[in-house]
């Protein structure tokens, strides 16, 4: 089949029907796989049905970023026609829509052609595509005589990023030649968590999870020591400590888990038991029981870090 290049009205004359007064963990795919074989100038398509049994989804099944599009076309000169991704959300007012997310223009070879992008979508938006050649010709590429079912809307023109637009037609027939995957954002970031996002546990990171970096200080007294903990990032940081009592027995402290803040001072008190104090009293102050104090802070990717510091108890006889 070859590109057609003719008014969208006779392209469109034999099926389009006026629309009435109200209207990922892994990758999803969405569109449709359909080879474009035709085009009209001018005008934004967006995919409205698939035909029954088809694989896909004609519109975004689910929340994501879309992170990679490809378009299909018959046999065409390359390097000369570009196409457009256009993301279309329903405003809920009859035939509106606004234009919530487009790509870069894709320079089509003949086939498919797969192009990356960053453009965060909702379950219910529409997959659409506006183009042009490169002598600065409007012309928009759509699959032409397909099955029933297979059903476009028609916008007239290019509306831009973010503007409100609306729909005059729809055509039986034909569909967008575009395929998307739409990956999850866990964190909501507005990058894809497979291929985007290193750290997709922190909004605040696309790059991989920082390690949590622990700078301590501690502050000895009678019946407790004080832990001073501060994190390089946002984690939880929890301490506990351990002291040796001598015949098998050991005195097990916790100090608790808080979540800190970076650069934040955390305080972390370690109440001596009973039976630490009693061996405490036991000891001269020229006798000593060592502390165990383990800090650990939990990265947002799961990575633990472990800070040990040994504390030395001087005995309390009188």
């Amino acid at each position: 089949m070859r590109l057609k290049l003719v008014p969208a009205v006779l392209a469109m004359a034999l099926a389009i029907s006026l629309l009435g007064a109200t209207g990922a963990s892994a990758a999803t795919v969405a569109g449709n796989n359909c080879t474009g074989n035709d085009a009209d100038p001018n005008l934004t398509f967006y995919g409205v049905a698939n035909a029954p049994g088809s694989p896909l989804p004609a519109t975004i099944p689910v929340n994501g970023v879309v992170t990679k599009w490809t378009f299909s076309v018959v046999p065409i000169p390359s390097g000369v026609y570009l196409q457009t991704l256009k993301i279309l959300r329903a405003t809920g007012a009859p035939k509106q829509f606004q234009v919530v997310g487009e790509s870069s223009p894709g320079s089509l070879n003949a086939g498919v052609s797969t192009f990356s992008t960053q453009i965060p979508v909702r379950t219910g938006d529409f997959i659409g595509n506006y183009g042009s050649t490169t002598f600065g010709e409007p012309l928009t590429i759509y699959c032409n005589s397909l099955p029933p079912g297979n059903r476009i809307g028609v916008i007239e023109g290019n509306p831009p990023l973010n503007s409100f637009t609306t729909s005059f037609a729809e055509g039986e027939g034909f569909q967008v030649p575009i395929t998307v995957s739409v990956e999850p954002d866990a964190d909501n970031d507005g990058f894809g968590d497979e291929t985007q996002d290193a750290c997709p546990q922190s909004a605040t990171t696309q790059v991989a999870c920082p390690p949590v970096a622990l700078s301590t200080s501690k502050q000895v007294r009678k019946g407790s020591v004080t832990i001073l903990v501060t994190s390089s990032t946002a984690a939880p940081v929890s301490v506990k400590g351990v002291v040796n009592l001598g015949k098998g027995k050991k005195a097990k402290l916790n100090g608790g888990t808080k979540n800190l803040s970076p650069g934040v001072l955390g305080k972390f008190t370690l109440k001596f038991s009973k039976a630490l104090k009693a061996k405490l009293k036991e000891l001269s102050v020229k006798q000593s029981l060592t502390l165990k104090a383990t800090v650990t802070g939990t990265s947002a990717s799961g990575a633990v870090t472990t800070k040990t510091l040994k504390i030395k108890l001087k005995g309390q006889e009188k």
